[in-house]
């Protein structure tokens, strides 16, 4: 009788383990999308008081820290081939440089709830590219939902109905925040190639070092130093929402995740992450947002729901085929 107790307990307790193991990267995606979902808001907060160099440079410096106390604690940092030195200098480049500067560039001159429906175009450009770069199998009929998400988004940044019909589609900030959802689905695609056979923690910090190694010269350029006497304590929560959290923690759940989900799973988990950064905006920056604004976050929403559905039951049945 003990001999079966233990045996069922033992079943149990795997059992669970297992559950909780393949819930794990799901929960720690989801959490990453609500740490980036602030931080549109952060950004907002932050950029009135500093020079964008000075506010990425802080940032990049605070997710550096995290990161590395994280590896610090593990005690488990397994360094990467040589011969992904190359891919890994030009992802930091692209994810870390290129993709927040050209982010809060256009921030600058759009609202946070614009912004971040803008950058919910990432998962679709993703499977755009994956089709592209890596031959991933693409069904034809998600290329009609593609055109009703980019409706949705020109429905967005130009916050009316009456400015869409005078041409007026949101102006040079929103076209540098669509711009950066490219740069963003760029960087994903590189990155969840390394993260195959790498360590998740080795390879977020390195992309992070390297990313702020390269940003020094930039921010010694600006003098972004001088602008440190006049943050203020908002100012300086922010930063560390943005760098301690939607930097630094948000990576490692974001790269932990990315390699253990497929990447239907990995998109579908940015859902949240538009309706997090609308709600904290009107909370926090009281920014209103239209009926056209709505409908148009719907359409992606709708567009990027259907693509996946498209790939799991029409893409599946083709290759079982």
């Amino acid at each position: 009788m003990w001999a079966r107790t233990g045996k069922r307990w033992y079943r149990l307790i795997i059992k669970y383990d297992s559950n909780v193991m393949h819930f794990l990267p799901i929960v720690a995606g989801i959490s990453a999308v609500f740490l980036w979902g602030i931080s549109f808001v952060a950004i907002k907060i932050v950029l009135p008081e500093m020079q964008l160099e000075t506010m990425i440079f802080v940032r990049q410096l605070l997710g550096l820290m995290t990161v590395g106390t994280i590896v610090g604690i593990r005690r488990k940092f397994i360094l990467p081939a040589r011969n992904l030195v190359p891919s890994l200098i030009f992802t930091s480049f692209v994810g870390i440089i290129l993709h927040q500067w050209v982010q809060a560039r256009g921030m600058m001159t759009t609202t946070a709830i614009v912004s971040a429906w803008l950058s919910a175009l990432s998962p679709m450009l993703i499977a755009v590219m994956s089709w592209i770069w890596l031959r991933e199998k693409f069904m034809s009929k998600s290329l009609i939902w593609l055109l009703i998400a980019g409706f949705g988004a020109i429905l967005i940044s130009s916050g009316s109905w009456e400015s869409l019909l005078l041409g007026n589609y949101g102006g040079s900030g929103a076209y540098m925040v669509a711009g950066s959802a490219f740069l963003w689905a760029l960087y994903s695609i590189m990155l969840k190639k390394m993260l195959v056979n790498n360590d998740v923690s080795a390879i977020t910090l390195i992309v992070l070092v390297l990313g702020f190694l390269m940003f020094i010269p930039i921010f010694v350029n600006v003098k972004g130093w001088l602008d440190f006497n006049s943050i203020s304590l908002n100012g300086w929560l922010a930063l560390l929402v943005l760098g301690v959290g939607s930097t630094g923690l948000a990576s490692i759940l974001y790269n932990y995740s990315l390699k253990n989900v497929s990447g239907v799973v990995a998109a579908s988990l940015q859902y949240p992450e538009p309706l997090v950064a609308m709600l904290g905006a009107s909370i926090l920056l009281e920014e209103s947002f239209t009926m056209s604004m709505c409908i148009g976050g719907l359409l992606i929403l709708v567009s990027l729901r259907s693509i996946q559905i498209l790939e799991i039951y029409d893409g599946g049945s083709k290759r079982a085929n």
